[in-house]
């Protein structure tokens, strides 16, 4: 059986009881709203066919549609089909042509089809209908508009079942303003122009496609394409993006693997075409596929590795598919260990542009955060041999199976073979930082000084603990370094604080600290002058003698550093070497009168690393007109943000707060994207300018900007703003946001700054909004 036919009463009336809850002063946690599929629905009716003749406004997420349904019934009996409809208005529903008397509760569309139908029977059923989805649908700020792949999302564009166990022959009729281009679920069979201002594209599939994984996207696209056998490959670029995507190799990569794929399974592609499409932000979307149809996302890495990840989920994740999101390790397990094999380099993906602190939901199945732990984590997960029989066992799961399958369906066909009761689904952990280096708190960092003794031949060593602490003895090596010489010695400690003193000739150049035996442990190193200068003339490395030039800054109270390190300046330098130098000259220096030349200088190289140590320098110069101007300069001229940021930054020490205001509002003016505006806006609030701050964060949180700019805008919001009536203003326009991580940020807002009059609106709210996450983070605005 493909389908389903049943109505989520418990909807609705849970979020009632929630509010119950609320209103009799119960303690309870929102939990009302089920995210995962049901696992076995009822079955009343078969849907055989789907007709959508659908009109989209990508400017306002405007849609008006037509779907038309052939139905059979499985049993006899039934009278009444039931479509899931979420927020969209019906304008009238017929069935074999006569006008139906539908009714919608709680997102369900029930319809009479007859007083008692006899198994096997056959309806058509005609709906029509039209919306604004602000879930389902997803909207970036290049205008393109896509279909969310997270569950239940279809419901909200079209009157559907849309359950893993329905499926369905589709055509798709979807009308768009000239100018944009349409991808969707199936074959494209022709577009046609309806008028100067509509095109029509027409999508059909061959094979049943699965109610869940319905997809179209709409936007401004770089059309390439390829064959692949008798099917044919579609990649669409967003045009922003196309100096970034190698489209060739994409569509090389595509064909590839395809051709692996069908050899290794002994399946062929499942379908008569394939449309990849690129965009540059995720939108937090965790399945990035459905049914001929894979979305890669340039800010999740790797984009032949979310291509490769994408093709493997058309068989497994699409002619195969699970019926609860919950069971989704049944499919990604079997897309690790094929992605393993026909991947090369890393496995893993980027988890860039996602909120922090979010709370577990089902939807994290099939997120990148899960996906990790399988990449680095599988290894550990059975033995070789289980391994080895599982993934060969990957062709014949296909071929052998049902499409709708779980964990325990896959655990069932191994224990039949190998009699190994693996029905428990794996506990992957990681371990790793964000660098994939060690863990934070298994790195141990210490602080040593120098003290030389040069009369008594003494140098004394003092260890001090500034994160993790050893309460063993830990013992290194010393290198004494000497003119025609270099001796070893060893060096103990432990604790918090400890002190070693070493008997070394007067004669001493310098002293290198190893610890090969302890690749966890940090030194930082505070050496004598004499010994950084011997260590910037003879370094091995540019990175060596840049190290000790930075550090010569610590010596401020020595007087012929100064000179030192300007006839050093003299000489022919790495960049890295001099902006290291003018950093310790900067420091010295401290803003001393007619010192500041020099750094004005450094200004004009064509090296960042030496016009930003200038830059730094010049902070200390506070009321030079010069200084201010020439910083200021910088600042409006350059087309490096990070210059910028430092530019900016001296500026919070050189002007007024008045002065400084000024200057964010023509950044402000200035900067249509927003990344320097933003980063303005933000010191201006660490100057205490709040109100000045908060008026022009405002401005970023809008649609107009990317969410990488609305994010930043929204944290200085949250940090700063804590006027409950302005958030819930805030909430009332953008709690309309397509963009989930835009609810969710508002949510948290709320949180921050929650009364009475906040819980009310978001007690009366909940109820429409459909995202797992935000859901839950509102859940914990009401506790």
């Amino acid at each position: 059986m493909r389908n389903i036919g049943f109505s989520f009463q418990y909807f609705r009336s849970a979020i009632i009881v929630v509010l119950l809850l609320l209103i009799f002063g119960i303690s309870h946690k929102v939990e009302a709203q089920s995210f995962d599929y049901e696992a076995y629905p009822k079955l009343d009716f078969d849907f055989i066919n789907l007709t959508l003749d659908l009109g989209i406004q990508p400017q306002n997420l405007r849609i008006d549609g037509a779907a038309t349904y052939e139905v059979e019934a499985n049993i006899s009996g039934a009278d009444t089909l039931t479509l899931f409809a979420s927020h969209i208005d019906i304008s009238s529903v017929s069935v074999d042509g006569e006008s139906a008397d539908y009714s919608l509760h709680n997102d369900s569309l029930f319809i009479p089809v007859v007083d008692s139908a006899e198994m096997g029977q056959r309806f058509n059923v005609n709906i029509r209908y039209s919306g604004n989805p602000n879930f389902g649908l997803l909207k970036n700020r290049s205008g393109t508009v896509w279909t969310s792949m997270l569950p239940k999302a279809q419901r909200h564009w079209v009157p559907v079942v849309d359950h893993p166990n329905v499926e369905f022959k589709t055509t798709f009729n979807i009308a768009v303003p000239s100018g944009f281009q349409l991808w969707a679920t199936g074959k494209k069979l022709k577009e046609e122009m309806v008028s100067v201002d509509v095109m029509r594209y027409q999508f059909t599939s061959e094979d049943d496609m699965p109610a869940s994984s319905l997809a179209f996207t709409v936007g401004k696209f770089k059309q390439d394409s390829t064959k692949y056998g008798a099917k044919k490959i579609n990649l669409a670029t967003e045009q922003s993006l196309t100096d970034s995507v190698n489209a060739p190799q994409l569509l090389e990569a595509t064909q590839k693997y395809l051709s692996d794929l069908s050899d290794q399974l002994q399946v062929s592609y499942p379908y008569n075409q394939l449309n990849i499409i690129v965009t540059k932000d995720h939108n937090w979307e965790t399945k990035s596929w459905g049914a001929s149809t894979i979305f890669l996302y340039q800010n999740r890495g790797s984009l032949e590795l979310q291509l490769l990840r994408g093709i493997i989920g058309q068989w497994f994740g699409e002619y195969q598919r699970v019926q609860q999101w919950s069971q989704a390790d049944a499919l990604t397990l079997y897309q690790t260990m094929l992605i393993k094999e026909l991947a090369e380099g890393a496995t893993t993906l980027d988890t860039t542009e996602t909120p922090k602190h979010t709370l577990a939901t089902v939807y994290d199945y099939f997120g990148i955060a899960r996906w990790n732990q399988w990449q680095k984590g599988i290894t550990s997960w059975q033995n070789a041999s289980i391994h080895s029989f599982i993934k060969a066992e990957a062709s014949n799961l296909l071929t052998e199976l049902g499409n709708v399958v779980s964990w325990d369906t896959y655990a069932d066909a191994w224990y039949q073979e190998i009699g190994q009761p693996l029905f428990e689904q794996p506990a992957l952990q990681t371990t790793k930082n964000a660098k994939g280096n060690e863990r934070l708190q298994d790195l141990v960092t210490y602080k040593v000084d120098y003290e030389l003794n040069e009369a008594e031949g003494q140098l004394k060593l003092r260890f001090e603990a500034v994160h993790g602490v050893y309460k063993d003895l830990v013992t290194i090596t010393a290198d004494e370094v000497y003119p025609n010489k270099k001796e070893s010695a060893e060096v103990t400690f432990t604790g918090n604080e400890d002190a070693v003193v070493l008997q070394v000739d007067p004669m001493i150049s310098t002293l290198q600290l190893n610890a090969p035996d302890h690749p966890e442990l940090i030194l930082e190193e505070y050496k004598p002058a004499p010994f950084l200068i011997y260590e910037l003339r003879n370094g091995d490395t540019v990175e060596e003698r840049a190290a000790a030039a930075k550090k010569l800054g610590t010596h401020a109270e020595n007087p012929d550093l100064q000179l030192a390190i300007r006839d050093f300046m003299n000489k022919d330098l790495s960049p890295k070497v001099e902006a290291a130098l003018l950093q310790s000259l900067g420091d010295i220096t401290d803003g001393a009168a007619g010192t500041q030349q020099i750094f004005l200088d450094a200004l004009k190289s064509e090296n960042q690393a030496i016009r930003e140590a200038g830059l730094m320098a010049l902070q200390n110069y506070k009321g030079t007109s010069t200084v201010v101007a020439s910083v200021k300069s910088v600042a409006q001229r350059t087309e490096h943000l990070a210059l910028f940021q430092k530019a900016t930054q001296v500026l919070t020490a050189l002007m007024s707060k008045d002065q400084f205001v000024g200057f964010t509002e023509t950044v402000v003016q200035q900067d249509s994207v927003g990344n320097r505006a933003i980063f303005v806006i933000q010191e201006l609030a660490n100057m205490g300018a709040i109100k000045e701050a908060i008026e022009r964060a405002e401005l970023f949180i809008t649609e107009d900007y990317s969410y990488e700019i609305r994010q930043r805008a929204l944290h200085c919001l949250i940090q700063h703003d804590h006027t409950p009536s302005d958030w819930l203003s805030r909430a009332r326009e953008l709690l309309e946001d397509p963009d989930p991580r835009i609810r969710f940020l508002i949510v948290e807002g709320l949180r921050k700054n929650r009364n009475k009059e906040i819980t009310d609106y978001l007690s009366a709210y909940i109820q429409d909004e459909y995202d797992a996450r935000v859901y839950q983070k509102i859940g914990q605005v009401l506790e």
